[in-house]
């Protein structure tokens, strides 16, 4: 199983951008991702489509099992 990391932002033209963390920690919790998503925010170095990221909106895991067919 493979698992993911999604925090969910609201962008400053109103648009929504999901940036994902590939294999979070076992034991991450909500407060852990809105304290990176705070910080991310206030270092203001990412942008999406020239769109700065403005306000955290969800964390969510996301959990995808992947089959190899034989």
């Amino acid at each position: 199983m493979e698992k993911t990391l999604e925090l969910v932002f609201n962008k400053s033209d109103g648009t929504k951008k999901t940036l994902s963390i590939a294999d979070p920690r076992a034991d991450v919790t909500l407060a852990d991702a809105q304290a990176a998503a705070a910080k991310i925010i206030e270092a203001n170095v990412l942008t999406s489509g020239g769109e700065a990221l403005v306000e955290f909106v969800e964390a969510r895991i996301k959990t995808v099992t992947v089959s190899v067919l034989a």
